[in-house]
């Protein structure tokens, strides 16, 4: 059933597709997330602006989550670059964005900081992120110990920080697990 044109809509905004073996057997990104948030079916919307899908206007969107990808944000598409502008305007009309993975990479990216290959490689599987001061505070970990297991897979990772943004969590692997930047804009790795 779509979505009431006078309802909030939560925006998955999918960056790519998962290997087509783990996707026929738990479902794409987009499922991943609409799973796990708990909001009803008729008040999630996805799209794909890497099949070539247009950014909605940001009329009725109540969040906007940013999916990992198995493309880098150094490929610099141009689907990426609009995406990152698109959702930091989101972020100026007060509309909660949470990047993840690539998404968080892409918001990085799009606030001026850099996105490289980690010298450390890729960090893959279920590791220990320590939340600095700053997270421990920020309502995104509300509720989670200072040291907590989170499921990570990448290879690209912050080499230098946007300005005036703050590290919410890291690793050894990775300084910039998460960040904030202002009031309703955050990246996890």
């Amino acid at each position: 059933m779509p979505a009431d044109r006078g309802a909030e809509t939560l925006l998955i905004v999918q960056c790519g597709s998962t290997h087509p073996r783990v996707r026929a057997r738990f479902g794409d990104y987009d499922r991943w997330f609409s799973e796990r948030l708990g909001v009803a079916d008729d008040r999630v919307r996805t799209i794909r602006p890497f099949l070539g899908e247009q950014l909605p206007s940001y009329e009725g969107l109540r969040g906007i989550l940013l999916s990992g990808s198995p493309a880098s944000v150094r490929d610099e598409a141009p689907w990426m670059k609009e995406l990152g502008r698109w959702a930091l305007e989101a972020d100026r009309r007060g509309i909660p964005v949470l990047g993840v993975c690539f998404g968080h990479q892409l918001l990085a990216e799009a606030l001026g900081g850099r996105i490289e290959p980690s010298p450390a490689g890729w960090e893959f599987g279920t590791v220990e992120v320590d939340l600095t001061e700053a997270g421990r505070g920020d309502p995104l970990f509300e509720g989670l110990p200072a040291r907590f297991l989170a499921h990570t897979v990448h290879r690209e990772e912050i080499v230098a920080p946007p300005r005036d943004v703050l590290r919410l969590a890291g690793n050894a692997h990775s300084a910039w697990q998460a960040f904030a930047a202002g009031a309703r804009l955050r990246g996890v790795q």
